[in-house]
Order: structure tokens, then sequence, then C-alpha cells
């Protein structure tokens, strides 16, 4: 009678469990489609507060987002951080958008395929991919 118990429990555990982890892939799914991308076709002018990385999107704001991907021109990393402990030592750091942290003031014009960033007195010039 205790193992019958025990059983009926881990299903109903399973099933709150499964119902719970549809419950987030679909809220997780909705979030993602609400974001609107940033691309080629359109200019932006956009003052960011708050952006973090998130299986190769950069998300500005919790409303927009750019290809992680999108990488810096020339060698302006001045407001770049490499914080990343798995890179080995002889490896060539090459700075993206997602190493940039907020705020900053991000321009693009219609029509064109370079972003600016202006962070504090700089602006850092990066190439959209093509993702």
């Amino acid at each position: 009678m205790k193992k019958m118990k025990f059983n009926y429990f881990v299903f109903v555990m399973m099933g709150i469990g499964l119902i719970g982890m549809l419950y987030l892939i679909k809220r997780n799914s909705d979030f993602s489609e609400s974001l609107i991308k940033i691309d080629k076709d359109k200019s932006y002018d956009i003052q960011v507060e708050n952006a973090y990385n998130e299986r190769g999107a950069y998300i500005l704001n919790n409303k927009y987002f750019i290809a992680s991907a999108t990488s810096i021109i020339r060698n302006d990393y001045g407001n770049s951080n490499d914080k990343a402990i798995w890179r080995p030592k002889n490896a060539k750091f090459i700075p993206t958008i997602s190493n940039i942290s907020a705020p900053f003031r991000i321009h693009k014009e219609i029509d064109n395929d370079t972003v600016k960033i202006d962070k504090g007195n700089k602006t850092i010039l990066l190439l959209m991919s093509d993702d």
C-alpha cells in the first residue's frame, strides 16, 4: 500500500513538473517572438539602459534584439571587456556587441549594415552579421 501511494505521488509530481516546464517554454517563446529585430532595412536611435546576451541574440531594453555576432570594426576596443576564462592565452579576442555593457546609445541608418554605439565620449562602429 505504501509503495502504491509513493508511485502515485511520483506520478503527480512528474505531471506538475511537466506542466510547469511547458508553461515556462511557452512564456519564453512568447517573449522571444515579441522582440523587434534590428535589421538593415530600418533606422534606429535607441537609448539602451538594459542589455544582455541570450542564445545568440543581444537583447536591448527587453524590446529589441541584434545578433550577438555583430562585431566591432577596427581596433576600437576601448569599452569592450574580455572576461572569458575559457579562451586560450594565444587566441585572438574578437570583440562583439555583447562585450559592450549598457548603458549606451545605439544608432543605425536605413539600408546600412554599420551600427554606431555612443558610450561615454566614444563612438564604436560595429558591422552587423548576416545571421
